[in-house]
């Protein structure tokens, strides 16, 4: 029988992508709000009912869309600054899309290639400790996106092993990890890894009821995170700056997120009607 749907993770992943926007804004709580980047992390780590090809193209079609998205934009911005169309291009963009967020989406497909390989409880668990081994003989590259890669090796790895064998295993790669981080390397990022991914666990391993409601937010929650760089982009324009910024991006991201999901499910019902 078919897992039922959780709606503590829909409203979970609601409350993340908010938090992202949150994030994405210089004001007070931006460290508390970073939480929601391995929360989402662990559950993009959800194995497809499609297997692969499913998985490919949850994260790789919105992925390459929203590129096309931003990639408009950064170009409307070139001319109207008067600079070269294609001036703000980049070849490392083919590894993290055309604008910053969008980096965890190729980044999930990959680790997602190796998923099969580290399904045995040792190879969860090896695959983890060493990746923390290596961030703390190595330290955490400068350029994007390995940075944003080294800092969400652990919520993947852990998600792999929850994913697998269940939330024992995961806390034991996540706490075994993060030991090595914090007495190896210490840093702001290794409680914020510990707390996301803690969070994520534990919305896992306990349950409420899907209703209509959560799977609206859960909706939503996808939306939200890739279209926010937009109303950030509109606030900034106007003017408005700081904790305003963060109120007018998190308001605005509903609004745009209720009318993007409103149109995609109208333009699909037209579609089965045909």
């Amino acid at each position: 029988m078919a897992e039922q749907r959780n709606g503590l993770i829909d409203y979970g992943s609601f409350l993340a992508a908010l938090a992202i926007v949150w994030f994405g804004i210089e004001a007070p709580g931006q460290r508390i709000a970073y939480v929601a980047l391995p929360f989402i992390l662990v559950l993009l780590m959800a194995p497809s009912k499609n297997g692969m090809v499913g998985r490919a193209k949850r994260l790789l079609v919105p992925f390459l869309t929203w590129s096309v998205v931003f990639g408009i934009l950064h170009t409307a911005m070139a001319l109207k600054g008067n600079d070269p169309p294609l001036g703000w291009w980049s070849e490392n963009m083919i590894l993290f899309g055309t604008w910053e967020h969008l980096w965890i989406l190729p980044f999930c497909l990959l680790v997602g290639l190796i998923a099969p390989w580290l399904q045995h409880p040792i190879a969860s668990l090896g695959a983890a400790w060493m990746a923390a081994l290596l961030i703390v003989v190595k330290g955490t590259p400068d350029t994007m996106p390995f940075a944003q890669w080294t800092f969400g090796v652990i919520p993947v790895l852990v998600g792999i092993a929850y994913f697998a064998w269940g939330w024992r295993l995961a806390v034991v790669t996540l706490l075994g990890s993060w030991i090595i981080l914090h007495f190896g390397r210490p840093s702001p990022d290794n409680i914020t890894i510990l707390v996301g991914t803690g969070l994520a666990l534990a919305c896992l391993t306990s349950r409420l009821p899907a209703s209509n409601l959560s799977k609206r937010c859960a909706r939503l929650a996808v939306w939200i995170y890739l279209a926010h760089p937009l109303v950030v982009f509109v606030g900034q324009s106007l003017r408005i700056t700081w904790v305003e910024l963060g109120l007018f991006s998190m308001v605005g991201s509903v609004i745009l997120a209720q009318l993007l999901d409103t149109v995609v499910n109208a333009s699909r019902r037209g579609k089965l009607a045909f």
